[in-house]
């Protein structure tokens, strides 16, 4: 927990991440971010929820808004009486997706699929299907966020190509003429023989 506190973060909001041996790790997902899932175990069983992200090394899935649990922390904007709600994990086999259709959950099957693309190729893919059907469940398309916490303070274009160093004199060199002679001074030497 000393490395959680290092990064500034409270040990209070992190839970202990559980360790699942890489023989048991699911290998080929078909729950990806984004996807509607419903819940089929667990204290909100029968609800619906996005998968806000997926962790691959623990066979587990955040679903927006499902499985909160209270954390106390000390008091913020965020939590004024120093109770925040938190997602927790919930396993992968908790979860299951959702019919295209009725919004049901269903089991699903894999298939590759040969698609083509805009410019004529086609390329061979998997995709997930409805167990013992021919309906496809699409994927979701990516969400980007346009202003990233970064974007925000990057510079704009318009400020990048102008010039803001002006040399005093074109004449000039851009080094100091006293370090100019201090580097040409052969006899002058820095180490000590």
């Amino acid at each position: 927990m000393h490395r959680i506190k290092a990064k500034g973060i409270s040990s209070r909001m992190v839970s202990k991440t559980r360790w699942v041996a890489p023989k048991d790790r699911i290998q080929q997902w078909n729950i990806v971010m984004g996807d509607k899932v419903g819940i089929i175990a667990g204290k909100d069983k029968g609800t619906i929820g996005e998968i806000k992200s997926v962790d691959r090394k623990t066979n587990s899935v955040i679903v927006e808004g499902k499985k909160l649990s209270k954390k106390h922390v000390p008091m913020q904007p965020a939590a004024p009486e120093g109770i925040m709600r938190k997602e927790q994990p919930i396993h992968i086999s908790n979860v299951m997706l959702l019919h295209p259709d009725t919004q049901l959950p269903t089991r699903i099957d894999r298939r590759r699929v040969e698609k083509t693309l805009g410019d004529g190729r086609v390329v061979e893919r998997w995709s997930r299907f409805v167990k013992n059907s021919d309906i496809e469940i699409p994927k979701p398309a990516r969400k980007y966020d346009d202003k990233g916490g970064a974007e925000m303070h990057s510079t704009l274009p318009d400020d990048v190509i102008r010039v803001t160093y002006q040399p005093p004199n074109a004449f000039d060199p851009p080094v100091p003429t006293c370090l100019i002679k201090e580097l040409r001074n052969v006899h002058k030497s820095t180490h000590s023989a």
